[in-house]
């Protein structure tokens, strides 16, 4: 109950940014939490499961692929098209995972990113049907039930994307929560004594990577209709490794760290391109810091600072139990 309350604070505040911001930093605002979310995601895969993948931007990528193409191409409504563009995605995704999770360690980070590398040359080469480096251009957006509400505007857009993210990441957070969700921590943990209570270790780490896929997916499909277009850039190499640090960055396994550093990354970044070409470097030097100053990313700054807080409290404040001193 209190992380979904915590979930509904959040999501009024952030509806009510848009009276408070400009249009470019509604725009800005709305593809960072999109990224975010992507993150978010990921890290049911990298901090629950421990599983690397450089390759889940394919997933963001397909989704956005097949709904550009299907609307541009086959004239289909795209609400039709979303779903359509999930579906790709999730389909991949079951038919690669299986393969992919019998890998760990650094085998899995280069199997997947070439399976990454293989969809981005497939968008690239395949010029007559793809677009190739130019991508698919003109993809509408859906149309809204209330007719007053006009989804070209960049406001309405954004209450669009959050609907969709808060719903997200309510259904990521009770995922994470439910039984298989913590399961996947054992997983992570100790694989032999998950095999040995009699847990399907294998079936639980393809829920968790077409689980990352999905949504992956979903915010493939709000990133291209938010852009009206897709590229092979949203099938990158770079993205993958964009999300994956940001799960480092934000802590693994807290779920709130890597969606907040995916958004922060994702502004720092279009920030960085109008100034430097040397924004990944930018990126590193984060990472860097971040292994060095904040093992535990984002999400252990609360706990540095309620164990700094404890540390500081006069010897008599807690009893022998643990407990506090003082009248009850």
């Amino acid at each position: 109950m209190r992380r979904e309350l915590l979930i509904l604070i959040a999501a009024v505040i952030l509806a009510l940014l848009p009276r408070f911001i400009s249009t470019y930093w509604v725009g800005l605002m709305t593809q960072a939490l999109i990224f975010g979310a992507f993150a978010m995601g990921l890290d049911l895969l990298v901090g629950y499961t421990g599983l690397l993948s450089l390759g889940h931007a394919a997933f963001f990528g397909l989704a956005g692929y097949g709904a550009a193409l299907a609307i541009t191409r086959w004239s289909l409504d795209p609400w039709l098209a979303a779903g359509l563009g999930i579906g790709l995605s999730v389909l991949v995704a079951l038919a690669y995972a299986p393969l992919a999770v019998r890998l760990g360690g650094l085998a899995l980070l280069t199997v997947t990113l070439a399976f990454g590398q293989v969809v981005w040359g497939l968008a690239t080469r395949w010029t007559t049907f793809t677009g190739g480096e130019n991508g698919v251009p003109g993809v509408s957006r859906p149309v809204l039930p209330i007719s007053s509400l006009d989804i070209a505007d960049p406001i309405i857009y954004y209450w669009f994307s959050l609907f969709w993210i808060v719903l997200l990441v309510f259904l990521i957070s009770r995922f994470a929560h439910s039984p298989v969700g913590l399961s996947l921590l054992g997983v992570r943990d100790s694989e032999t004594r998950m095999l040995a209570l009699g847990y399907n270790v294998h079936r639980r780490k393809v829920t968790a990577f077409v689980v990352a896929a999905a949504v992956g997916a979903v915010c493939g499909i709000l990133s291209t209709y938010f852009n009206k277009f897709v590229g092979p850039g949203s099938l990158d190499w770079r993205l993958s490794a964009q999300m994956l640090l940001s799960v480092v960055i934000g802590g693994p396994g807290s779920l709130w760290g890597p969606f907040v550093a995916g958004s922060g990354l994702f502004i720092i970044r279009t920030q960085l391109v109008g100034e430097t070409q040397r924004w990944v470097m930018v990126l590193g030097f984060l990472y860097i810091i971040t292994v060095l100053v904040l093992p535990g990313g984002l999400a252990s700054i609360p706990v540095r600072i309620r164990n700094r807080r404890i540390s500081t409290l006069p010897s008599g404040t807690f009893d022998s139990t643990g407990g506090e001193g003082g009248d009850v």
